[in-house]
């Protein structure tokens, strides 16, 4: 039988955004991390580039199906997809206008709040209406400013008055849209689906003075099982809610003392990397590598039999705590 070709396609490192330079580095690792699990399963991965000659690429390339590699607004705009959709190639993902709805912090939190899903308390900026000083200490303080559409907390800062949001909005992000919210205490946890489901769960502990730096992950979370069924059940409704039910996605919630949920964002192009969140929970949950990139082609490729992975028995495993490396923050 003929092997497949499946596309692996990474962004360009020309975006000018806050994190784009962790963006691509993100990329080009979760890329190569891709194509080697395919070659292990069989299948003939194609490297792609999303430049400015993607389409005349795509049109030349035969391709089964495609895996994207593209992070931050590169693979969350959704013009990528688009561009596969309308050459009518498969790939692994929510549609183009699903991750573009996704990955608009701002209009995913109205969508999720019409659904009666817990979001903090936001005000919009960068808009041609400014919000007055009765909206922002209605507010209440301290807040946490990031860009309405960004990832990995790349430009996220907290301000603790009115003062410090106009000069923060002036170097937080070149597209000047930001989302300032009330900050809200809690453990921060980020599930991850795939499918639409619950795969697992890590919790991640941010540097106080570096939002966008991670210092230590522990998965599964130290929480009861009874917070780790709601908070699973609450992702799951916001996937739900905002159509992420092909593919991994990721969602962060943070858990209040008094148990009080609430969801900050939901990834539709979470990281993909064997060193990464996905990958993370996925080995705790007993699925290696190699079984994640088959179950995530589900559908689309199917994988020789005699080089298929075997899913491991899954286990309940110990909390590990792990320092962040450079290649997680």
């Amino acid at each position: 039988m003929r092997a497949h070709n499946v596309g692996v396609l990474i962004s360009t490192a020309t975006a000018r955004s806050v994190g784009a330079d962790n963006d691509s580095q993100i990329d080009r690792e979760s890329g190569s991390d891709l194509a080697e699990a395919l070659g292990r399963l069989g299948l003939v991965p194609v490297s792609l580039t999303a430049d400015d000659a993607l389409d005349v690429t795509l049109r030349r390339t035969r391709l089964r199906a495609c895996l994207l590699a593209a992070h931050g607004l590169a693979g969350g705009l959704g013009r990528i997809q688009a561009l596969l959709e309308l050459r009518k190639i498969p790939f692994v993902g929510p549609s183009a206008q699903t991750t573009g709805l996704a990955y608009d912090k701002l209009r995913a939190r109205q969508i999720l709040a019409y659904h009666s899903l817990p979001v903090p308390t936001t005000l919009a900026l960068g808009g041609a209406q400014p919000p007055s000083r009765h909206d922002l200490g209605l507010l209440g303080w301290p807040c946490v400013l990031k860009p309405r559409r960004g990832s990995h907390a790349a430009g996220v800062r907290l301000l603790t008055d009115a003062d410090a949001v106009a000069g923060a909005t002036e170097v937080a992000d070149g597209e000047g849209e930001f989302l300032l919210e009330r900050a809200v205490l809690g453990r921060e946890v980020q599930v991850v689906l795939l499918h639409g489901k619950v795969l697992g769960a890590m919790e991640v502990v941010r540097e106080a003075d570096d939002l966008a730096q991670i210092r230590a992950m522990t998965c599964p979370p130290g929480l009861t099982r009874s917070q780790l069924k709601g908070i699973g059940n609450l992702a799951e409704h916001a996937t739900r809610a905002l159509g992420l039910v092909r593919g991994a996605a990721r969602v962060d919630i943070l858990v209040h003392p008094r148990h009080n949920e609430v969801i900050l964002e939901a990834e539709p192009c979470p990281d993909l990397r064997r060193a990464g969140v996905v990958a993370r929970v996925a080995r705790a949950a007993g699925l290696r590598y190699e079984a994640l990139v088959q179950e995530l082609l589900r559908g689309l490729v199917d994988v020789p039999e005699r080089v298929a992975p075997a899913r491991s028995v899954r286990r309940a495993p110990a909390p590990v705590v792990e320092a962040s490396p450079a290649a997680l923050q």
